[in-house]
């Protein structure tokens, strides 16, 4: 299937199955829904010389049409984040489903009791492996990820992504028959709960906030400075990372990460926004760019977390902030449609499984 077939077929589909079931089930069958429905907002179309995927981001509380985001990678691989060891969690052959389902190493699933403690609300069907590889794709292969979240390690470093929907599929299958697979899948799951879709037993309110207003990340945020993303979306952080506290931009010598959190069991995060927000430098404001993804947060990271490792900085600090951080874990939150692989020293989640492991909290 050629690309600009993938994007027509994906872009009429997903359009009209959508915008049915927005216009449809959360009004007549709201009674019978757990909670809210949420829609995606990003439609993502990754052409690779292999492998096409589609996948869809964003969480909203209302369907609108989807906006549509095309780009390049030199793989399959690249896209997903994935190693190259020699065992792997999922071989990939055939026809592949993983709804409401972890599939993570077995460091990466220990992770998720130590760092990211509402994540047991959302674990859904594990998949779960000693190995050093998470996925491994086969030709002529579909592979559906509705509603899943994977977990990858390699070495000190850890990539979390929860999946709204995403579909790969090799580049030698037709339009049509592609056509036909998501007619059946769509037409197989429960009328209650349609593909690409979730709902949730959350308190409608917290979705009104303004966090949930554009969380695909690509509108609005360019206009908003680091202090006003972290007064908006605080609570949000802080339930998702387990935290009661949070620093804003503190000062660390001439190291300046975007935040502190401080955990309930008494451990610290220090964090920095990979996302198109603004800094404000000498009082001028310029948008964040990233020549080198992640690798520039985390060169800033490593430099905050040697800068605490010194006694005396550290008593400043506490003396400043109200914080005695030792050994901080270190981590990197990008923008949902950013492919970004596990990078040495830090943790990099999105913002679309921020919001889940929130969600998750009140679940």
């Amino acid at each position: 299937m050629k690309p600009t077939e993938f994007v027509k077929v994906n872009g009429q589909f997903w359009g009209e199955h959508l915008k049915g079931v927005a216009g449809h089930l959360p009004v007549s069958h709201r009674t019978e829904l757990p909670g809210p429905m949420l829609f995606p907002r990003m439609m993502v179309l990754t052409e690779t010389p292999d492998w096409n995927i589609l996948e869809l981001v964003g969480l909203s509380r209302e369907y609108r049409s989807l906006e549509v985001r095309r780009q390049k990678l030199a793989s399959v691989e690249e896209y997903f984040g994935l190693g190259d060891g020699g065992t792997v969690v999922a071989n990939l052959e055939g026809e592949n489903w993983f709804k409401d389902a972890t599939i993570a190493t077995q460091a990466g699933r220990q992770a998720l009791d130590e760092r990211f403690p509402t994540a047991a609300n959302m674990l859904g069907n594990e998949v779960v492996g000693p190995a050093e590889e998470l996925l491994r794709f086969a030709p002529g292969n579909y592979t559906t990820f509705d509603r899943a979240l994977l977990v990858h390690t390699a070495g000190d470093s850890l990539r979390a992504h929860w999946v709204f929907f995403a579909l790969a599929i090799h580049r030698s299958e037709p339009a049509d028959k592609y056509l036909d697979f998501l007619r059946s899948y769509t037409s197989s799951q429960p009328h209650l709960d349609p593909a690409g879709t979730i709902s949730l037993p959350v308190d409608a309110e917290t979705l009104k906030a303004d966090a949930f207003e554009s969380t695909y990340l690509a509108h609005g945020l360019q206009d908003s400075t680091v202090d006003e993303f972290l007064d908006k979306h605080e609570s949000i952080l802080l339930s998702a990372l387990g935290a009661t506290k949070l620093v804003r931009q503190p000062a660390l010598g001439d190291t300046h990460p975007d935040f502190i959190l401080e955990r309930a069991d008494g451990s610290h995060i220090v964090g920095r926004l990979e996302l198109p927000v603004v800094d404000t430098v000498n009082g001028k404001k310029r948008r964040r760019v990233f020549r080198t993804p992640v690798q520039d947060s985390a060169a800033e990271l490593a430099r905050a977390a040697e800068y605490l490792a010194n006694p005396e900085q550290r008593s400043q600090v506490k003396s400043k902030y109200d914080v005695d951080v030792t050994d901080p874990r270190q981590l990197v939150i990008v923008a949902s449609q950013e492919p970004v692989p596990p990078t040495a020293g830090v943790e990099v989640v999105d913002y679309d499984t921020i919001l889940r492991l929130h969600l998750a909290a009140g679940a």
